[in-house]
């Protein structure tokens, strides 16, 4: 790793909106890409984009969610995100995804006599930039619909990919071990790469990544609008370490204010038990051990 000081960044950051689009917005890249996480008997050889940049749905989270849409030539449909904040319900947000686009094929077909339910596959590729919180860490999860007590796959037309990337971040290269992990290894590390990128020898479409990625071949605009995408990711990042410190701090402040309210409790029940020793001794009047222990005299007669 370079001396922060003096690390100038060759290659630009593809967790930000402009990088992951400047590399997944090509074609080829895009397919191999797919190839590798999907493995497919026969490799997607032709791919068309059906909307380069898909606003996210709340303004809010401009920066944080990037989208790209594309589908092969025997059409099947492909949702490939970059995700770089942590969001709860994120498995109910895959699930809306995936049926929102089977929801669109019904859409278009329900006016054709002839049509019979036949409903071409979605998949849903979910690049992280964090683990998702309720499941064991993993860099690579496949979700499919199987039944549970046979382990049949009901259907092949819905399946979903979440990829965490933080398995791979400032960890030696050895780490990965197969396609789609060098994938990740490289989209994890690239901004603090000074080198090419490793991994050329067995996936020669990394030679394309790197020339593409390649700050110093940007023109004027293209540097402009990465900055803003920068900025905005840097934000970003920013405002979600600190809502994180935030929650931590009040997580901590209400550990200790429960703790103080046990710490109440028990010398509250401490005085209730002495009020009951008092009152057995029968020399002292509710009110003279009301006022001894700071009780009400309710409480002393209750006790």
């Amino acid at each position: 790793m370079a001396n922060p000081e003096t690390f100038q960044a060759r290659y630009l950051n593809p967790l930000t909106d402009f990088g992951f689009k400047t590399i997944f917005g090509q074609k080829d890249i895009m397919m191999a890409f797919l190839n590798d996480l999907l493995e497919p008997k026969s490799p997607i050889a032709e791919l068309t984009f059906i909307d380069k940049e898909i606003g996210a749905e709340v303004q809010s989270l401009r920066g944080v969610v990037y989208d790209m849409f594309c589908t092969t030539e025997d059409g099947e449909e492909f949702i490939v995100e970059m995700q770089n904040k942590s969001q709860q319900f994120f498995s109910d947000r895959i699930i809306y995804y995936l049926s929102r686009s089977v929801s669109m094929q019904v859409e278009k077909n329900m006016d054709d006599e002839r049509w019979n339910y036949k409903l071409r596959p979605v998949y849903g590729i979910f690049l992280l930039n964090f683990h998702m919180k309720g499941f064991e860490p993993r860099s690579v999860r496949r979700i499919e619909m199987k039944v549970s007590e046979t382990n049949e796959t009901f259907t092949d037309k819905i399946r979903a990919f979440t990829l965490e990337l933080p398995s791979f971040k400032n960890q030696p290269e050895s780490i990965a071990k197969t396609k789609i992990e060098y994938w990740l290894y490289n989209l994890a590390n690239m901004e603090h790469m000074t080198s090419q990128l490793p991994f050329q020898n067995e996936q020669p479409i990394f030679n394309r990544v790197g020339n593409i990625s390649e700050i110093a071949h940007m023109t004027k605009e293209e540097r402009i609008k990465y900055n803003v995408s920068l900025d905005t990711f840097r934000t970003s990042y920013a405002i979600m370490l600190n809502e994180r410190a935030e929650g931590v701090a009040e997580g901590m402040e209400k550990g200790r204010e429960e703790g103080r309210e046990e710490e109440r409790k028990k010398a509250h029940k401490e005085k209730l038990a002495s009020a009951r020793s008092l009152k057995s001794l029968g020399s002292l009047t509710i009110k003279q051990i009301a006022n001894a222990l700071g009780l009400t005299d309710k409480e002393v007669e209750e006790a």
